[in-house]
């Protein structure tokens, strides 16, 4: 894609027109990070400077401000277009406030990366699509590292942790879908990136005790329980909860409950059939229970009947 492409996942990295922007001051560049992060609304002036030079005073704030602002303006400006001329820059400027222009010719892979995420967030991995799948895994691709590694500001420190629990959400998604598609070894592989990110993490560990053991790997599965054992007293001087401990029953004594449905290549669900007719047989339980119900007040109605009608005739007697 021809304009400005900055990747801010690891080590930041902004080209234009593939070739690297140069002549930025290290404020100027965290200007440009900051608005990209933030890049859905406008800014004032007034806060971008005290969340950029915290410690200085006002006066000093707003002129180290401007400088940054003029010198981002004219390092991207005429180099930075759309596919229409009369997209603008990528800064737009008001009286007081800055923001990025959505319409200029630009690519950041947060935003790519938190697209793809908000397009599948609400979906369980296990019922994630093929094509789905596919959109996280590109995903996954554009997380390099944490957010700008080399940077300590508190905003930024914000922003870094955010996105590394949406690439986590996303792993733990994925392997809700290998494990739906009996691709096992793959879900191992992405449980064992949770870890490395957060070694206390309860869900992956049970997840990976399933993927192993479903795999055919019961003792993989087992010492899996182990390290989450040994993790929890180590980060927080937890024992696993009950959940995690009735796992590690069913794993030992090879009986392991309420595994994933395995999924079809078309996407169905191969026990959706079983699934659809318990569903109709709960229906005509229903229906029966209701029917014989009814049936009992009719009987009661008719003996009540039948005792004011007799009591009737026999006063008429």
């Amino acid at each position: 894609m021809a304009g400005l492409r900055i990747r801010l996942f690891g080590q930041v990295s902004v080209q234009c027109d593939g070739q690297a922007l140069s002549g930025l001051s290290a404020k100027a560049l965290e200007l440009l990070c900051y608005l990209l992060l933030h890049r859905g609304r406008g800014h004032t002036r007034e806060a971008l400077a005290d969340t950029l030079w915290p410690d200085a005073q006002d006066s000093v704030s707003r002129k180290y401000l401007r400088q940054a602002i003029w010198q981002l303006h004219s390092a991207l400006a005429g180099r930075v277009h759309g596919e229409e001329p009369e997209s603008g820059p990528l800064l737009t400027l008001r009286p007081g406030w800055v923001c990025i222009n959505s319409d200029a010719g630009w690519w950041l892979d947060v935003a790519a990366f938190e697209q793809a995420y908000n397009l599948c967030r609400d979906t369980r991995g296990r019922d994630l699509t093929d094509s789905q799948a596919q959109t996280l895994e590109s995903a996954l691709v554009l997380y390099q590292g944490d957010l700008i590694e080399a940077w300590y500001q508190d905003w930024c420190l914000y922003e870094r942790d955010r996105l590394q629990q949406t690439y986590l959400a996303m792993l733990e998604q994925m392997m809700g879908y290998c494990e739906a598609r009996q691709r096992y070894a793959t879900g191992v592989a992405y449980g064992q990136r949770i870890l490395r990110y957060d070694p206390a993490q309860e869900s992956a560990h049970r997840h990976l005790m399933r993927l192993y053991y479903l795999a055919g790997d019961r003792t993989s599965a087992l010492r899996q329980y182990e390290r989450c054992t040994s993790a929890l007293a180590r980060h927080f001087t937890l024992r696993p909860s009950r959940e995690t401990d009735a796992l590690y029953q069913q794993v030992r004594t090879d009986q392991l409950e309420d595994c994933a449905p395995v999924v079809t290549a078309a996407g169905q669900s191969a026990a959706s059939g079983s699934d659809l007719l318990l569903g109709l047989q709960a229906r005509l339980d229903h229906i029966q229970a209701g029917l014989a119900a009814l049936h009992q007040q009719v009987q009661q109605e008719m003996t009540v009947i039948s005792k004011l009608t007799g009591h009737e005739t026999l006063e008429q007697a």
